[in-house]
């Protein structure tokens, strides 16, 4: 099959349907029309459209950048949704009654002098028709014969300033509407503020978004001038100051609750530790029960203190769209208004709660603070039934550890406790740093002390702490029962 196209006397391709047959198979569409819903003819050079009635399931069709003089032959295209005849030589809208679905139409670079015969297609949204020969009020009143236009381009005309042409565009439903390059723009006193005011739904001007504040700016314009203009914005200053300053107390407060809990958690892990000690010490025959009761108090306290910094734990399968508007406001998406009040309720309270590291509750918490007592009580009690019921104790792997701990303190001497203490004591006890310290010490003493890394020292120096108090007695006990 011979695939160049055929040209008729003047050198112009035809629009016939062997050539369409070609171009579809150059495409990679379907031979047979009925099967196409899209139709790609534009950079042809084609001057008239026809033929193109079987092609009657077409959703999307491409003619622009040809040499088309007239709109005609598309009414059997009744599924049409996008038709794009941009590019042209068209000087007139026209034939387009029956494409009641036509969604998209765009005939920018054209010769047309008047948005006309619009009023069929009442599903139009977006119609460009920019760099064109519109020129006033007639050009445009077409607009109000086709409402459902809300997106309209009629940039790079000859459009001048009139009021009417305002009021005009006040009936409309337009939210983006493209007018630069047009002596309208610059010749219309205040136009950004006029046209937001005007058409109430406009969310997009030209090359902006028309955002809430600046239509609340152009709204107070209207009712009271620059006075009231500024007003506003003064006021939107400090609106955005406040949610700045409020934004930065949750951000401080989120810091300063982290700190807390990190610190509450060292804490526990050091009274675990201690408490780990003193039971192997217990079940050496030590008296250490009064310190273990003591360190079961400290460590509930902290139990209670860290339930009021407690992390939620969100679901790794969950998760939630954010942004924010211009204010920082979060705006959360995707989600149903019932799971918009829960999230913002629980991950974005807007009350900023005051910290209080050592406070008791107040009376909101106290239920709640009740509650975390009864729970970590009767916790407690079963841990020490099964902690303190000798029957109970593994008392031969506890009898172990406390032989392998004890062995890592074998052969210092009072010495080596000594110079222990000064080097923890002059480097704040940074066992890292003691522990070379106390390596060089012992190569140059070429003594054969072993267990010398910072977690043994840790140990040994927790033994020592302990070995010295064990059977220290009491002192200042006037006034005591």
């Amino acid at each position: 099959m011979n695939k160049t196209l055929e040209r008729n006397e003047n050198g112009t391709v035809i629009m016939n349907l062997r050539n369409l047959k070609i171009i579809c198979d150059r495409k990679d569409l379907y031979q047979i029309p009925e099967n196409n819903e899209t139709l790609y003819l534009h950079y042809l050079g084609f001057d008239k459209i026809e033929n193109l009635e079987p092609y009657k399931n077409l959703i999307a069709l491409w003619l622009n950048n040809n040499a088309i003089g007239k709109i005609e032959n598309l009414d059997e295209l009744t599924q049409l949704v996008s038709l794009y005849l941009n590019h042209n030589l068209i000087q007139k809208i026209e034939n387009l009654s029956l494409l009641s679905n036509l969604c998209i139409l765009n005939l920018s670079h054209n010769s047309i002098k008047k948005i006309e015969n619009l009023q069929a297609l009442n599903k139009l949204q977006n119609l460009n028709i920019s760099n064109n020969h519109l020129t006033g009020y007639e050009s445009l009143e077409g607009l109000l014969e086709c409402l459902s236009i809300t997106n309209l381009d009629i940039s790079n005309n000859f459009i001048s300033y009139e009021q009417s042409i305002v009021e005009l565009f006040g009936k409309t439903n337009l939210a983006c509407l493209y007018l630069k390059a047009n002596s309208f723009v610059r010749e219309c006193s205040d136009y950004r503020k006029t046209m937001i005011v005007t058409i109430k739904n406009l969310k997009y001007l030209d090359d902006k978004p028309v955002t809430e504040g600046e239509r609340k700016i152009s709204e107070a314009w209207q009712i009271g001038g620059k006075a009231a203009e500024q007003q506003e914005r003064l006021a939107q200053i400090e609106k955005r100051k406040e949610i700045n300053y409020q934004n930065y107390l949750q951000t401080l407060e989120r810091q300063q609750r982290g700190e807390m809990r990190s610190n509450l958690l060292i804490q526990k892990e050091n009274i675990l530790r201690e408490i780990d000690l003193l039971q192997m010490l217990l079940v050496d025959g030590d008296d250490v029960q009064n310190q273990i009761e003591q360190k079961e108090k400290e460590l509930q306290n902290i139990e209670i203190e860290l339930e009021k910094y407690k992390i939620d734990q969100l679901s790794p399968y969950k998760c939630m769209l954010t942004t924010k508007d211009e204010y920082g406001n979060i705006i959360i998406l995707n989600k149903s208004e019932d799971e918009l009040k829960q999230i913002k309720q629980k991950y974005f309270n807007e009350d900023i709660q005051q910290l209080n590291e050592t406070d008791l509750p107040d009376l909101e918490n106290e239920n709640q603070t009740e509650s975390i007592n009864e729970n970590l009580e009767d916790k407690n009690n079963i841990n020490l039934d099964q902690q303190y019921n000798k029957n109970e104790f593994q008392e031969d792997k506890k009898i172990k550890i406390l032989r392998e701990f004890k062995d890592k303190k074998n052969g210092w001497t009072t010495d080596n406790e000594e110079l222990l203490q000064n080097l923890l004591i002059f480097h704040s006890f940074d066992y890292q740093i003691v522990s070379k310290e106390v390596k060089q010490k012992m190569a140059e003493q070429n003594s054969q002390l072993q267990y010398l890394d910072p977690e043994d020292l840790k140990l040994i120096w927790t033994y020592i702490e302990l070995t010295k108090q064990k059977n220290q007695k009491p002192q200042n006990l006037d006034g005591i029962d």
